[in-house]
């Protein structure tokens, strides 16, 4: 029997690439259509929750579970032009079996970025277009998931998308492969539906997926999973670390996702043999598209991308001077694993928003993801004061207990240190509050 769970999981091994047949980027016209945001998915890989939430006109999407500040990496693709009249993203269709979008099957996209060495990763972000039909069989009016619908995910060390690097260094930190993933319902012709889901890696041992990208020091800050002394590799022999190979102290990494389509592989192994051509998934028939939505990081995030000095062409958008306007295709004849081979280094063109320009509504080649990581406690809760600008100065004056009173008698909740009965804020301010800073405050400031 089928999983019916829309959102399934399945490990799968690292995938190690080969030859890059190109380092100059070539330009693609994108898909335009009309995107909605279907609904958002919360998993947890170590319990099995799933919480799904439909996204209604005028709901926003759902955020991670857990402290919203732990937010290390995004690049949130989605309609950039909206102030200039345009009505949708763009999106780039993969891996369909009609040879429609002139790509092999099992395609496999891969973009870049940079981040800070030995960053802990918890949760991802992944999102999906897909315009298969979908059923709800249990009248929970949440799709049930398209049978043999399925992605891999793999998030890279050493990436930087240029020949010769993505095929030398490139090493793959873990990949998550989701089957029944859901799809089009009810079906709406004019749209395409975009599902977005975080997936908490976190867990007690055994169970933890938690990442670290960009290791220099052979400390897995808590993590799971890790490549060992990135900065030690040069594979390449070209004198550089592979964890650095732009050289700008930020580590490189990439990430990638492959599409199958239903009807096309034997995704969950559902009859339990071990021959891959039986118990195929899906309808044969169900040849519409799935792929990924393209644009340029939301401003004001923690993004970075790597900059190579072969290439000039940059994004006019948010982060004009700052992003490589390319990603890079891949075939691999395995659905979760085995060799990649690189077709070639692609380009949209850069982000212009301009009615009537040339260039056109023409977004940057990012595709959308977003990495979490643990959130942070802060050591010294009751140092609010101390800086001659009135900030934080790491230790515990008097200084902070004049900005605690008058933060107190300003009402302002940034002192609400208890209330309830587990010793949590409780959203109001009273004597328990002055009792907690009290007692923080007697502890001193490490």
């Amino acid at each position: 029997m089928k999983a019916k769970n829309a959102l399934s999981l399945a490990l799968a091994a690292g995938i190690a690439s080969t030859a890059v047949a190109n380092n100059t980027p070539t330009k693609l016209d994108p898909t335009a259509g009309n995107i909605r945001h279907a609904g958002h998915i919360y998993f947890n890989i170590a319990t099995g929750e799933k919480i799904t939430t439909l996204i209604n006109v005028g709901d926003t999407q759902s955020p991670v579970v857990g402290d919203p500040g732990s937010e290390i990496w995004i690049a949130d693709t989605g309609n950039q032009c909206a102030d200039t009249g345009y009505s949708t993203s763009y999106f780039f269709g993969l891996d369909d079996p009609t040879g429609t979008t002139s790509l092999a099957l099992n395609a496999v996209s891969f973009d870049w970025g940079d981040i800070a060495f030995n960053s802990v990763v918890d949760c991802v972000q992944v999102h999906w277009l897909a315009n298969h039909e979908d059923t709800d069989t249990d009248g929970d009016s949440v799709a049930d998931g398209v049978d043999g619908l399925a992605a891999t995910w793999t998030y890279w060390d050493g990436m930087n998308g240029r020949s010769p690097q993505l095929d030398s260094i490139a090493m793959p930190v873990i990949a998550f492969g989701f089957f029944s993933l859901p799809g089009e319902f009810p079906v709406d012709t004019a749209t395409v539906p975009l599902w977005t889901a975080d997936v908490d890696l976190g867990g007690s041992f055994g169970t933890s997926l938690t990442f670290e990208l960009g290791d220099n020091d052979s400390d897995l800050q808590g993590a799971a999973v890790h490549n060992a002394r990135m900065d030690l590799n040069d594979l390449d022999s070209d004198s550089v670390p592979d964890i650095d190979p732009d050289g700008d102290g930020l580590a490189d990494w990439g990430w990638s996702i492959q599409f199958n389509q239903p009807g096309t592989v034997d995704v969950d192994n559902a009859d339990s043999d071990s021959d891959s051509q039986t118990g195929i998934d899906g309808d044969i028939g169900a040849v519409n598209t799935a792929g990924i939505v393209f644009g340029s990081p939301t401003p004001g995030h923690a993004e970075f991308d790597s900059i190579a000095a072969s290439w000039s062409w940059v994004s006019d958008g948010p982060t004009a001077g700052a992003t490589e306007d390319a990603f890079a295709l891949g075939t691999s004849s395995l659905p979760a694993g085995g060799d990649i081979t690189i077709a070639g280094t692609f380009w949209f063109g850069g982000l212009d928003c301009t009615a009537g320009s040339t260039t056109g509504y023409n977004p940057a080649s990012h595709f959308q993801t977003v990495l979490y990581g643990p959130a942070t406690v802060n050591p010294c809760p009751a140092d609010l004061a101390g800086n001659p600008d009135g900030s934080p100065d790491g230790s515990y004056n008097f200084l902070d207990v004049s900005a605690f009173l008058t933060l107190f008698g300003a009402g302002d909740l940034a002192v609400d240190f208890a209330g309830n009965p587990d010793g949590s804020p409780d959203g109001a301010l009273n004597f328990l509050d002055v009792s907690a800073f009290l007692t923080i405050f007697g502890m001193g400031c490490p």
